[in-house]
């Protein structure tokens, strides 16, 4: 599943309204009972139209529509003060600890003090922590160092504050879900996109200022938001093993952690693989078309109302990605690449938003918020293990082994999840 990005309080596990156990797919929404005598509007429409998610949705975007900037921005940032990769690799990584150690914490404290308060606080540490790096020395590399585990400790926690609110009752949590599904993809390509048209003005000191104001008013403005302001907190003893407590969730998690191998094998091989064919020119544009098909499959999936249960269609969405790969392992040039990743994009990001969803359901009332920034960071970290193991398999072996050693991948993805459909289908215990 393509990357990414990770909260509320208390909250009653939703039954999801993707479930039911007619065989067909409908385009009908899955929306109130009234729905037979209103005219019938596409869900997808409805969600952008709901006055009470309307703004968290625009704030949303806001906030994390630079966060893929930031890291490009502080690669060419650092390159162009004249230090090494070495030095580079260090403070993304330092970037990269701070987020994965605490993000799961902070998800913990807006369970427990609400939404607003957290994303206020980090609202405004995040760009400061930023703006500390821009301008520190470029010899003060530990300064430097430290600006970035405090950036990515106090990135503000978004997404898993929107997505708690799509799983709240009384929202339609599948089409919010799904639109999740399709900012990823977004986000993944516009990050860049709004790198460069920042150079044409500025520097990229600059990209990384504006790209931490941006994230800090996005938060600030979601925070203001009467759905943000009205999420309920549970009080009382709090269970040192928070969201981890539900089983159902940690296999899942184990699922989504596995499944970013995957990714991560990806991100190394397939500019591995078109640079081999002579078109290093064509890797922004592969990746491009691979989420460009990811777009494509998360507003099918958001106009339709599955009638399978959930937890059955995550794990055939999951062989049907394997065989996605398989026809990545078989392309023989960057074409065949390209309409390849288009084919398992078109399928990737419906079944995220399925896993979105499946978080929601595993996830423990009062904990949600957490559930969700787990989801990401094993993702997240699984990402980085698979680009890692990638670069090894590549240097060693190629990328036709790699592409081969991801549709295993996927299979031993998918065998977990047909033998935890009985522990998905489950909503968590109190």
């Amino acid at each position: 599943m393509s990357s990414t990005t990770s909260v509320e309080a208390s909250v009653e596990t939703p039954t999801d309204p993707a479930v039911s156990t007619d065989p067909a797919v409908s385009t009908e929404p899955a929306a109130s009972a009234s729905a037979e005598a209103a005219p019938t509007r596409n869900p997808l429409v409805s969600v952008v139209h709901d006055k009470v998610m309307r703004a968290p949705l625009f704030w949303s975007i806001v906030g994390r529509f630079p966060l893929y900037l930031i890291t490009v921005a502080m690669v060419v940032f650092t390159t162009s003060r004249g230090l090494s990769y070495l030095s580079v690799g260090m403070l993304l990584a330092g970037y990269s600890l701070g987020t994965a150690v605490f993000a799961p914490f902070i998800a913990r404290y807006v369970d427990r003090y609400g939404q607003p308060r957290v994303l206020l606080i980090t609202g405004i540490v995040y760009p400061l922590a930023l703006i500390g790096f821009v301008s520190a020395g470029s010899k003060a590399l530990a300064l430097q160092l430290v600006c970035t585990v405090v950036g990515g400790a106090a990135i503000p926690p978004i997404s898993g504050c929107i997505r708690s609110l799509w799983a709240a009752p009384g929202n339609t949590e599948r089409v919010g879900l799904s639109i999740e599904a399709v900012l990823g993809e977004v986000f993944v390509i516009g990050g860049p996109v709004l790198f460069s048209l920042v150079l044409f003005f500025g520097s990229a000191g600059t990209a990384l200022i504006i790209g931490g104001v941006m994230t800090g008013a996005g938060a600030v403005g979601f925070a203001m938001t009467p759905a943000s302001r009205a999420r309920s907190v549970v009080t009382g003893k709090r269970d040192p093993l928070g969201a981890l407590r539900s089983g159902g969730l940690v296999r899942l998690l184990i699922v989504l952690l596995i499944a970013g191998i995957a990714t991560g094998a990806y991100n190394v091989a397939v500019p591995a693989f078109v640079q081999n064919h002579g078109a290093a020119h064509n890797v922004g544009l592969i990746f491009g078309v691979w989420g460009v098909g990811g777009i494509l499959g998360g507003l099918w999936y958001g106009s339709h109302t599955l009638r399978r249960p959930t937890e059955l269609v995550f794990a055939a969405g999951l062989l049907a990605l394997t065989g996605g790969s398989t026809l990545v392992m078989l392309a023989w040039n960057t074409w065949s690449l390209g309409a390849a990743l288009v084919i398992l994009g078109l399928m990737e990001a419906p079944i995220t938003a399925i896993s979105y969803s499946l978080v929601s359901r595993t996830a423990r009332e009062g904990y949600v918020t957490e559930a969700f920034t787990w989801a990401i960071t094993v993702s997240i970290g699984g990402a980085a293990l698979g680009a890692q193991l990638a670069g090894l398999l590549v240097n060693a072996s190629g990328t036709r082994a790699t592409f081969f050693a991801v549709v295993v991948v996927m299979l031993i993805v998918s065998a977990i999840a047909f033998t935890s459909r009985r522990t998905f289908a489950e909503p968590a215990e109190l």
